[in-house]
Formats: structure tokens, sequence, C-alpha cells
């Protein structure tokens, strides 16, 4: 009788328990736990934005134009990586500043696949939201690292070829590599509100999941203005910026070689020149179309009409950077030039005029007159 009357307490209070629980669980919380990255939240959209996103030409235009740049820029940037890191020796702030461009085209790259998936699929992301946010962050960040690094290039050039003596005080291995470093946290730190926000968003209308395509109402509230300040602000610091600083370098280093009457420039002369034409062929090629139309995007914005087509295509149009910087490698590193000539190309003699400096004076190996003399 004593183990009968406990065993009806307990069933007692197990049957109170239960009924306490289903007084304060509301009744449509789901038993499982789901998450944001499956079931991400449903916003309808304007008959432009549907229209853009059902555009069978925009998804064909993108997927191609991704799938060229990853047939090319992988394996491209993979070689440039390995002679870069592996024959380029002595390492010289240049090279560093090349191996960090070529990281960043390269791991930019390896996510292209996703993108053109997407695409593919008719603008409906098939993975999770942090997969969305990183092909975001990495899409945004290699346009912004490339830019920053040529600028960096070019102040380097600069610096040594119209002010020798302090470039020569200043160059060293820590300073390159501290500027890569700088580079990051300044190409990402801005980047950072697209990380910690759900950037896939489903369309109520079209029934697809879209990355980034949609922006979240979180974000920037509705806000137009929140919007423009946000974007605006990435293009004048990531591409007015830099442009105006490399514009103003190069114009300098033209003057300086122009005033120059030394025979041993001659060759650096040449090469500067060259160096000039590929970035204003990657400026021109990919960057330029694409300030034009954020402009223009975000004019449109503000007077609640769509310029989104144009803009997408023009964003994709700026990520054949990868393809063209290692033209920047080539004309930019002595030491990777010699070695790219010597391995790919044996029938090109590496000359004496391979011995001269591309760009600075400090450079140019002097034999002292007692070793002449003793030959």
């Amino acid at each position: 009788m004593k183990y009968a009357h406990q065993d009806r307490g307990n069933k007692l209070r197990l049957h109170q328990l239960s009924v306490l629980f289903r007084r304060r669980m509301p009744q449509d919380m789901p038993l499982i736990p789901t998450s944001k990255a499956l079931f991400p939240p449903v916003r309808p959209v304007s008959d432009d934005t549907s229209e853009m996103l059902r555009s069978y030409a925009l998804q064909v235009t993108l997927s191609t134009i991704f799938s060229v740049i990853a047939c090319i820029s992988i394996p491209l940037n993979l070689i440039c990586l390995w002679f870069l890191c592996r024959y380029s020796r002595p390492w010289t702030p240049t090279i560093v500043l090349c191996i960090n461009l070529a990281l960043a085209d390269f791991v930019y790259s390896m996510i292209l696949p996703f993108q053109i998936v997407y695409h593919i699929r008719g603008n409906n992301w098939p993975f999770e939201d942090a997969l969305c946010r990183i092909v975001t962050v990495l899409s945004y960040g290699n346009v912004h690292c490339s830019l920053l690094t040529m600028m960096c290039i070019s102040i380097e050039r600069y610096l040594g070829i119209v002010h020798p003596l302090r470039y020569k005080a200043m160059r060293s291995m820590r300073t390159s590599v501290l500027t890569c470093a700088l580079i990051w946290v300044f190409v990402l730190l801005p980047l950072v509100p697209l990380m910690m926000t759900n950037l896939t968003i489903r369309v109520q209308n079209l029934d697809i999941i879209t990355c980034f395509d949609v922006l979240p109402k979180e974000m920037f509230d509705d806000k137009p203005a929140r919007f423009i300040a946000y974007f605006g602000s990435l293009v004048f610091f990531f591409f007015f910026l830099p442009l105006l600083i490399m514009g103003f370098c190069y114009f300098s280093i033209i003057i300086t070689l122009l005033h120059s009457h030394s025979t041993q420039l001659r060759e650096t002369k040449k090469q500067t020149v060259c160096l000039i034409i590929v970035l204003l062929l990657v400026i021109t090629v990919c960057y330029l179309p694409h300030i034009i139309m954020s402009i223009i995007h975000y004019v449109f914005t503000i007077q609640k009409k769509s310029f989104y087509f144009e803009y997408k295509i023009s964003f994709a149009v700026a990520t054949i950077n990868c393809c063209l910087d290692p033209l920047v490698y080539y004309f930019g590193s002595k030491e990777f030039r010699r070695k790219i000539q010597k391995k790919l190309c044996r029938c090109v003699t590496v000359g004496v005029s391979e011995n001269t400096p591309i760009f600075s004076e400090h450079d140019i190996q002097i034999t002292p007159m007692q070793k002449v003399l003793n030959r």
C-alpha cells in the first residue's frame, strides 16, 4: 500500500507539471529549434526587383562571366603564387604586396563556383546563410583589397623614384608585411555589418532565396539615406581615394623621369611606362565602369527607381581584375619577370637590361672601380 500511494503521488506531480508546462509554452513554438539559415525571413519585393531576379539574361550573363573568371583566375593566380613565393628571391616590398594581391585573387576565385550555382539556379541560393555572408564579404573584399594593394605599390614606386633617399630608410620587410595587414584591416572593418546580418531573403512572390540581392529591412531600416551613406563611403574610400593617390604618384613619377637625363634610368622609364599602361588598363576595364554604375545606382535608389541589373553586371566585370593583376606582378617586379622568362620562356635571354632596376635608382648595382681595375 505504501508503494502504491507513492506511485499515485508521483503520477499526480507529473500531471501537474505537464499542465503547467502547457500553460507556459506558446502553442506555435516548435519542439525542434529552427535555423534562420534554413528558414530565412520572407519579404515581398517590387515589380522591378522581381523582374530583375527573374531575368534570364542576367542569370546567363553573370554565370558566364564568373565561369570564365574562375577558369582563368584559379590556375593563373596559383602559378603566380608559386612563382612569387618560391622563385622571387630575395623578397622585396613589391614582392610582398604582389603575394598579398595574388592571395586575395586566388581566395576570391575559389568562391566563384558558389555564385555560379546561385545564378544558374535562377538566383536561388541553395546553401547556408553563413556561406552567403562569406561569399559577399570576399566579393567586396577582393575588389577593395586589389585597389588598395595597387595603391600601395604606386606609393612604393613613387617613394623609390621621387624620394629615393627617404625610401631607402623606410624600405623593410616588416613595413611591407605590416602594410598588408593594415590593408586587410581597412578592407574587412567596413564589411562587419555584412558579416553580422542575415543576407539570405526568401522572396515572397517568387519562392526563391536570394543572397544579398534583396537587402534585409533591419540593415538600413528602409532608409535610403543610410544605404547611400554606407555604400557611398565604400565607393569613396575604396575607389575614388585610391585612384586619386595613384594618379598623383604616377604623375610625379613621370615628371621626375622626364627631367632625369641619366642613361642608367632608360630601362626604368620603359618599365614604368609599361606598368602605368597596365594599371590604366585594369582601371579602365574593371573599376571605372563599376564606379559610374554605382553612382547611377545610388541616385536611382533615392528616386525609387531600379538600376540594379546594370550595377550587378558592372560589379561582375570589376572582378575581372583577378585575371589582369598578374600583369601588375610582371611589370612591377624584376625578380618575378626574370623567373617567368627563365621558366616559361627559356628562349628569352635575360640581358643586361634586366639587371637594371624597374623603378628606383637605389636598386642599381654599381660595380666598384677597384674590381674593374683588378679584372
